[in-house]
């Protein structure tokens, strides 16, 4: 009887381990891989104009054309819109926004490099608006997302300068695709704000955020990876943004703010390590926290944009 009860009792620990581990997996996924744009399709022209500066009103001061660009590599088709400059430019810069976001939110920065005289590419990562995708991957599928509008662009401009200007998830896109890059050539330089090194560590922080009670964080993490491979195919070990651009030879400049609780400065820093090149810079911000850098510093953060494309990329 004794045996058996010992059976019984460590049959139960183990389905009930097992059913917590399913429940912590399957929340970490939710609240990262499975997780949804914040801001619902429908919601989003109310939202954007009503918002502080009425950002979608003065869409209309610019001529523009909604697109939907094919990416066969992901078997969908991404959607964007292609803003013209009002200044006769055969440049252009492609925007591209981070995990539960949507491109509607960078129209201010848009309308920053449309007056500067480049035109300007938005378009929704996958698993975002009308963009296919039933998950985020942090980077590694979106890549070949970013490659199939980058060959858009440069089909319409052939010699013109492309840059890609990515945030947060966004900006781990971008660094990931610099190593496609190499091939074709489309993209000219990158500007990374506030991107992970590598998916782990973000996840990791994530889970710190939510500051849960007796939870474990590797514990945690390892059951998200678990519940990520069989749900969506790949491990946070496929994400390393990092060792993307240990062999690229297209200038990048990197910013993060010095109090990013959500993506560690010190990724940037690891990347722009691992940098082979010298067309790269970064810049380390004091009092700015995740992907606010425009927000604090205004003028000054273009500012050292343009002049890292000035000095990096068309004086190289």
């Amino acid at each position: 009887m004794k045996k058996k009860a010992i059976i019984i009792i460590s049959s139960v620990c183990i389905l009930l381990f097992l059913i917590i581990s399913y429940v912590v997996g399957f929340l970490v996924y939710d609240g990262s891989v499975g997780s949804v744009q914040k801001i619902k399709d429908e919601d989003i022209v109310e939202v954007f104009s009503h918002r502080e500066g009425r950002p979608l009103e003065k869409l209309k001061n610019y001529k523009y054309e909604d697109v939907f660009i094919s990416s066969p590599e992901n078997g969908y088709k991404v959607e964007g819109k292609f803003i013209k400059s009002n200044k006769n430019t055969d440049n252009t810069i492609v925007l591209v926004h981070g995990i539960e976001s949507n491109y509607y939110e960078y129209l201010k920065k848009a309308y920053e490099y449309l007056d500067h005289g480049y035109n300007v590419m938005l378009y929704n990562q996958r698993h975002t608006g009308k963009t296919g995708g039933s998950d985020y991957t942090f980077g590694l599928r979106e890549k070949y997302d970013l490659e199939n509008v980058a060959k858009f662009i440069h089909k319409k401009y052939p010699n013109g300068l492309l840059g890609a200007h990515g945030h947060s998830m966004g900006a781990a896109t971008v660094v990931m695709h610099s190593e496609i890059n190499e091939k074709n050539k489309y993209v000219d330089f990158y500007i990374a704000d506030s991107p992970y090194h590598e998916m782990s560590d973000a996840i990791r922080l994530g889970i710190e955020a939510k500051n849960i009670p007796l939870l474990p964080v590797g514990y945690a993490r390892t059951m998200g990876n678990i519940y990520t491979k069989v749900k969506s195919g790949f491990n946070y070990e496929d994400v390393k943004p990092y060792k993307s651009v240990q062999h690229i030879t297209t200038p990048m400049f990197l910013i993060h703010g010095k109090e990013d609780k959500v993506c560690s400065p010190k990724s940037s820093q690891i990347i722009y390590d691992n940098i082979p090149h010298d067309k790269k810079e970064i810049w380390l911000i004091d009092k700015v926290q995740h992907v606010n850098g425009y927000d604090i510093l205004g003028d000054e953060y273009f500012n050292r944009i343009y002049k890292f494309i000035d000095d990096k990329v068309v004086g190289k």
